[in-house]
């Protein structure tokens, strides 16, 4: 009745704990894994941590307009920027993921080019001598995740697609740290 599992999708039985990808899950069972991981989200449950020397950052509001790479690691002292730069990138790709795999959304926001040269803040196709800010990498990130395809999107079909692996993600991620040639 309920995919492999007998228990209705509001039970705390280990089977209902599976991923939302999973062909046999409910919608029910979609709607609460969702709403659980919008909670989280919201919450921002990242916490200072120190456990089995695995340590855990809180997000905390940081003023990036006025930082740039440099300030990042391998910089001294550039570990706490380092670390609430890469939590706010890892934020801004979480909410495109939650995004992806919402319905509802659009596949493609489509927008004429003169339209993104007007909407997309701080856009400037001219190469400036300076570097750019933390703040603008920041902006820039959202501007190409909320105007590109969202090639993850349940309604986006194409013979080469199979949409996103949250688990080949976290390999893409991890192998891009660990290998940097």
């Amino acid at each position: 009745m309920y995919g492999k599992c007998n228990h209705p999708p509001d039970s705390s039985s280990s089977c209902n704990r599976l991923g939302f990808l999973q062909k046999n899950n409910s919608l029910e069972e979609r709607s609460r894994i969702v709403s659980s991981f919008k909670e989280r989200a919201a919450k921002n449950l990242l916490s200072c941590d120190n456990i089995g020397g695995d340590a855990r950052f809180r997000r905390t509001e940081t003023d990036f307009s006025n930082l740039f790479a440099r300030d990042l690691l391998p910089a001294k002292n550039g570990e706490e920027q380092t670390i609430q730069f890469l939590l706010e990138v890892v934020e801004i790709l979480t909410n495109y993921i939650r995004k992806t795999f919402d319905r509802s959304t659009k596949v493609l926001d489509f927008h004429h080019p003169h339209q993104l040269l007007e909407g997309m803040e701080g856009f400037n196709l001219e190469l400036s001598d300076q570097p750019e800010s933390l703040e603008q990498i920041l902006v820039d990130c959202r501007d190409t995740l909320k105007y590109g395809v969202r090639t993850g999107h349940p309604r986006f079909f194409n013979q080469l697609s199979t949409g996103l692996d949250i688990v080949g993600l976290a390999g893409e991620w991890l192998t891009s740290t660990a290998n940097t040639n």
